[in-house]
């Protein structure tokens, strides 16, 4: 009794997805030309597909429609906009900041011969460049198709790499075993349980293009034919009719049954080039139904088979980084999972960051920086000899495993941190940043969780600007409290749960009350004070400080009507960070906020630190003199900490420098203190501008920066900050 059965299948592939639909945007702020670049893609036909157009009027506008859309295929960018390099900063903010490397951006310009196509596409990541009055009708949708196309073929590509990594991981979870030898020998234990006999069989294989069934070799046997493992087929064994029955299920290419044996034959040249010749000895005649069951799970075997060898060929592809043929993380992350305790317990896994990669990328090419790279992956093996395992997590950070049982510290890594490698038979010298974590350190740790906080180490050892930083159960409590304080921190913004306390400004002279700083105040759901240097830093550091700023400033707004209503017409100060002032919106959301809450401009005043002045020099000088000219004042806080200089300072249109309270505790007992406070207040007095001097909590300082010349301070000697109810009890008190 013979059972054909047709295991020459087809190769699978893997499909992406099918779209029914397209997204285009055009970044212009010429709204007629917008609207005509609109109107000449109406009656584009992509595939019968449905595309949609979205549009922004300003690079700041577009960056946030390309993050809240990322599948956008094509994107018309005005080169020109709120400013001459809008759109070229906006391609970098695209590629670089948002991370989309798939969008086709088409540079548009409406000035012809400004720049050369061939200039633009060498220095900036785009994939055309057009001028505005060269694009007909036709020739815009011709573009758009071609670009269209084109980003859908590169989504296909990175979907279907991206489907058999998934497709990897589905096949490990089902199918326990993808080693051929332990796949193999289940094959046997199956078959035996299913057919209920323990005779035995075999299983072997060869290369036909390569071999004849004389030099098949046995991989796999049980029962009586255990003897013969690792040994070819034909000559180990003495049956004939075994013998025959392989031979002619070989040349039909199907499997046969007889009594007294079943050999199965699958065919697997497409993927490794073998055919698999699986041998059970029963002494029987099989049932029918037992026929049909072998059926079934021949179709699985045969899957099985396909499985081993697609896994292989899965394996390069999702465990190893392409370009340079090292292991990526996914690759670490299950040499984590598949651990002994008692590797866990030796182990630790540090990260090697080479500083500046960027920038050596920029100089010396995309080619050096792979060599280097790679020169550097053969100088951590050599360093760690054969306990270490190294995969790539990023372009410029390696990941390694060390099973050496030691403790790193930065001494035991200096060779490392500090290192001389050879690229193309030349020394360079690198810098490395490393983060630490000691696997035993912390065994509840999934592997995902540990390249995790190795990570997050590694950014917390360049914030800190140190060489190396070790994970620590006090790093993470740390890390673990930020995050949880940072989702309280977003619901008490939301809620407008964060209040505005008030310190009063005054006349050194005669104590006269000149003004309000506003200032920042979170009581935690919990009943305590979160001090605002916590907090804060927590708003800069997670993009909040924007929506807290405004929040203070409506609150600032309010308390000014409020003090009006009993007879004080002093400004508020409220601080407010550098880059959010440079922003293109700031001034136009800063006069929205005041027309709103009725807020006169010369009663609203900003401070922004010395330190954030000098950080934003090239740009902000132009931003506090718009808003100088719609009489709005800017001091500049904590002065004396940035070390700005004269000539920079000269320039600024500020109207007043607050003397940082660290002068002011140390002015008596630092003779150097005294000599910069005085210097200050002359630099002030000098340049016309109002000089406050915070921190102030003695008669005595009080005294001695009246003698120095400054007029106004601020400090614990006249009022804390308040609410606004304790400042009006304040103000109406007499002080």
């Amino acid at each position: 009794m013979d059972l054909s059965f047709n295991d020459n299948l087809p190769p699978m592939k893997l499909k992406p997805r099918t779209r029914n639909y397209c997204k285009v945007l055009s970044v212009e702020d010429d709204k007629d030309y917008q609207d005509a670049l609109l109107n000449g893609l109406n009656a584009l036909n992509y595939d019968n597909k449905k595309v949609d157009f979205l549009t922004a009027s300003s690079a700041l506008e577009a960056a946030t429609v390309i993050a809240e859309n990322p599948d956008i295929s094509v994107i018309f960018l005005d080169v020109v906009m709120e400013t001459d390099h809008a759109g070229l900063r906006l391609i970098r903010t695209i590629r670089e900041d948002i991370g989309n490397d798939l969008v086709r951006i088409v540079l548009l310009t409406g000035q012809a011969g400004m720049t050369s196509a061939d200039d633009l596409i060498s220095q900036y990541d785009i994939d055309d460049y057009w001028c505005k009055s060269d694009l007909t009708q036709v020739h815009l949708q011709t573009i758009v198709l071609s670009n269209l196309r084109t980003w859908e073929h590169l989504s296909d590509m990175k979907e279907a790499r991206h489907s058999m990594q998934l497709l990897l991981a589905a096949s490990q979870r089902i199918a326990s075993k993808s080693d051929i030898s332990d796949y193999t020998h289940s094959i046997l234990e199956e078959l035996g349980q299913l057919l209920k006999v323990k005779n035995g069989g075999i299983v072997c294989f060869f290369h036909p293009e390569k071999e004849d069934l004389a030099n098949a070799s046995i991989v796999a046997t049980s029962g009586e034919f255990s003897v013969h493992k690792n040994r070819y087929f034909l000559p180990a064994i003495e049956d004939d009719v075994l013998k025959d029955t392989v031979l002619n299920a070989y040349e039909q290419k199907k499997h046969v049954f007889i009594d007294g044996f079943s050999v199965l034959y699958f065919s697997n040249k497409e993927l490794d080039g073998r055919v698999y010749m699986v041998v059970v000895k029963i002494n029987r005649t099989l049932a029918a139904n037992e026929i049909n069951l072998l059926q079934v799970f021949c179709e699985n075997i045969g899957a099985g088979f396909r499985n081993v060898a697609l896994n292989n060929k899965l394996t390069e592809l999702a465990y190893i980084e392409p370009t340079l043929g090292i292991h990526n993380k996914n690759w670490l992350i299950r040499d984590i999972r598949d651990m002994f305790s008692w590797e866990r317990e030796k182990a630790t896994l540090l990260m090697v960051c080479v500083d500046d990669l960027a920038y050596t990328e920029s100089v010396l090419g995309a080619s050096y920086c792979d060599q280097l790279i790679l020169s550097l992956y053969d100088y951590l093996n050599d360093f760690f000899g054969q306990s270490v395992d190294i995969a790539m997590l990023e372009r410029d950070t390696l990941m390694l495993v060390v099973y050496d049982d030691k403790e790193y510290t930065e001494l035991s890594l200096e060779r490392i941190i500090h290192t001389n490698i050879k690229v193309e038979k030349a020394t360079h010298s690198l810098d490395l940043t490393i983060s630490s974590v000691t696997l035993s350190d912390f065994p509840s740790y999934s592997a995902e969780q540990l390249i995790s906080v190795g990570k997050s180490t590694l950014a917390r050892a360049k914030y800190e600007d140190v060489a190396f930083l070790a994970f620590s159960n006090e790093l993470a409590s740390a890390m673990f409290g930020r995050f949880e304080l940072l989702q309280d921190l977003r619901e008490a913004i939301l809620n407008d749960d964060i209040m505005a306390y008030f310190q009063p400004k005054v006349s050194l002279k005669d104590s006269t009350l000149i003004g309000f700083e506003a200032l920042a105040r979170w009581e935690h759901k919990n009943g305590s004070f979160i001090p605002p240097d916590v907090f804060i830093s927590l708003a800069e550091s997670s993009g909040l400080i924007a929506k807290l700023d405004r929040q203070i400033l409506r609150q600032s707004c309010r308390a000014i009507h409020t003090l009006k209503g009993i007879g004080i017409n002093v400004p508020i100060s409220v601080n407010v960070a550098g880059n959010e002032i440079i922003r293109p919106d700031f001034i136009s959301t800063f006069k929205a906020i005041l027309e709103e809450e009725q807020a006169p401009t010369e009663l609203i005043e900003l401070e922004i630190t010395e330190s954030q002045l000098i950080n934003e020099k090239a740009t902000i000088n132009r931003h506090l003199s718009a808003l100088k000219a719609l009489g709005v004042n800017t001091n500049i806080d904590d002065f004396g900490t940035g070390y700005s200089s004269l000539a920079y300072l000269s320039t600024l249109a500020v109207s007043t420098l607050k003397i940082d309270h660290s002068f002011v505790w140390q002015m008596e007992e630092s003779e150097k203190d005294w000599e910069i406070l005085k210097m200050i207040i002359e630099l002030g007095n000098l340049l016309g501008l109002s000089v406050v001097a915070e921190g102030i909590e003695t008669e005595q300082q009080k005294t001695h920066l009246l003698a120095l010349g400054c007029e106004n301070g601020q400090g614990y000697l006249f009022a804390k900050p308040m609410s606004i109810d304790d400042t009006i009890y304040w103000v109406q008190k007499g002080r």
